[in-house]
């Protein structure tokens, strides 16, 4: 059987958005996006809502089962993520032919690459790097503990360069304008009080970071100029743990690098710290790493079931 008589579906569940894919008569068949099904990001009701909404999008037929599913989501680390999404999707396809991985892990087959470092900032931030059947991720700790260099990190540096100026006593600034504006606060305390008001619903705040990586108060370029380092320093741990040769592809990947500033300060921060790295965008979607995933599953499925 090869991909052109399958039919697989793929999904990639972010903390702000989700994107399926429907991939049947060898090219794509249907697509739709909603907000994020991740639990962790939206929380049970709203991911399942969220979830059923993508779906229906691809107008599937439940009495002909895909081949596979693959499902790339965030906050599988949390319990019961990665069984909601089991759960939920296991009707849809034939017996044993779903496979769930981290939303990082489809970056390096979308970009039809079997080895290098997939570098993503989204709402999070997260490294994935792969090298000779060793996988290995650095960062994805969660906006709690790290996610250093992805968007709800950005806008919680925004609010905390208010605070300062405001503490020091001088003006909050084009920056402060601009984020009392997107937030509806009268001032900067109530700017905090709104923070912490609502501190679990890190894509909520995330969608703010564009807002500061496009301000032209200096206290983006700057903010803008610490997410990147953070971001590279990522791939470099990754590059340094796996033991990476000096020329290895880094795929640029997530949200916030369609920014071009925020993408060409990471590309230059890689760059400096492997000079030999060839540093690429994502051209396709990371849903397209979903449909390459579940290609393989259908494959790994077939062997298991010739060689018992």
């Amino acid at each position: 059987m090869t991909k052109a008589d399958l039919k697989l579906l793929g999904l990639d569940i972010g903390g702000t958005r989700s994107r399926a894919r429907l991939w049947a008569d060898g090219g794509i068949a249907a697509e739709c996006e909603g907000p994020s099904a991740s639990v962790p990001a939206a929380g049970a009701v709203a991911a399942k809502a969220a979830l059923e909404a993508v779906l229906a999008g691809l107008d599937l037929d439940p009495a002909q089962p895909v081949d596979a599913i693959c499902a790339g989501s965030a906050g599988l680390s949390v319990p019961g993520a990665r069984e909601f999404l089991h759960e939920q999707l296991a009707p849809l396809a034939q017996p044993g032919s779903v496979v769930i991985v981290s939303d990082a892990m489809l970056v390096l087959p979308a970009a039809d690459l079997d080895a290098g470092i997939a570098l993503i900032c989204g709402t999070g931030s997260v490294a994935v790097a792969t090298f000779r059947e060793r996988t290995l991720q650095t960062g994805g700790w969660g906006y709690l503990l790290g996610d250093e260099g992805g968007g709800y990190w950005i806008a919680r540096e925004a609010v905390r360069t208010l605070l300062r100026r405001r503490e020091q006593g001088v003006p909050a600034g084009e920056l402060g304008r601009e984020m009392l504006s997107a937030t509806g606060s009268a001032d900067v305390a109530t700017l905090q009080r709104c923070y912490y008001a609502q501190p679990h619903f890190p894509r909520d705040w995330a969608r703010l970071a564009r807002l500061v990586l496009e301000s032209a108060d200096p206290a983006g370029a700057q903010i803008t100029g610490r997410a990147a380092d953070a971001a590279a320093a990522l791939a470099a741990e990754a590059a340094r743990l796996l033991d990476l040769p000096g020329s290895f592809p880094v795929v640029l990947a997530g949200g916030l690098m369609a920014n071009a500033s925020f993408r060409y300060a990471v590309a230059g921060r890689v760059a400096s710290t492997a000079p030999l790295a060839d540093v690429r965008v994502l051209e396709d979607a990371p849903v397209a790493g979903a449909i390459r995933l579940a290609g393989r599953a259908v494959g790994q499925i077939s062997a298991a079931e010739a060689n018992p």
